[in-house]
């Protein structure tokens, strides 16, 4: 069974994370342009078979991720509860998530109430992020930073940031 055959199948009846023009190079949950793997909805030792009904294409870590249930449902659920609408964001979005689950609380809330220029406080998160990007690597085998690298970042932005502006951050470390 072919990456087109899956996408053929399941065009125009379900909706997944990108458009079905992608849908053949771009992960149906993350939307990252990736190796896509056949993910079975089904899992075979669950009765699942490898047609083009039971097969979704996603990248390896959402296909890491994704439900391993006798329910077909399953899957869709949270394939829509999970996905984002905007290509190359979810694993930045899980990030954001992340530094909330760490840190508890919300990036960037210490300036909600500050008197600063949250355009331009914008323009300065991005010219520190490379610099803080530098500072990271990516774990072997995984393409890309893991959420928890990504909350550290946005951690040692808002620090920067804070240093800056005279503004008090709680403690990040």
């Amino acid at each position: 069974m072919d990456a087109r055959q899956i996408v053929d199948h399941w065009s125009g009846v379900e909706r997944v994370a990108v458009d079905w023009s992608e849908a053949c190079e771009r992960c149906w949950r993350c939307g990252y342009r990736a190796a896509l793997e056949r993910c079975r909805i089904v899992p075979a030792s669950l009765g699942g078979t490898d047609t083009a009904a039971n097969l979704v294409l996603l990248c390896g870590r959402c296909h890491r991720e994704a439900p391993t249930h006798a329910d077909p449902r399953y899957l869709w659920r949270w394939l829509r509860a999970t996905s984002v609408p905007s290509h190359d964001t979810y694993w930045t979005i899980r990030g954001w998530a992340e530094f909330e689950v760490i840190f508890g609380r919300k990036p960037l809330e210490c300036f909600k109430e500050a008197a600063v220029d949250h355009g331009a406080l914008n323009a300065e998160c991005r010219a520190l992020a490379a610099d803080e990007f530098a500072k990271t690597v990516v774990h072997f085998g995984e393409g890309r930073l893991n959420p928890s690298t990504i909350a550290c970042v946005i951690a040692e932005i808002e620090k920067k940031l804070a240093d800056r502006h005279g503004i008090t951050v709680p403690d990040t470390c």
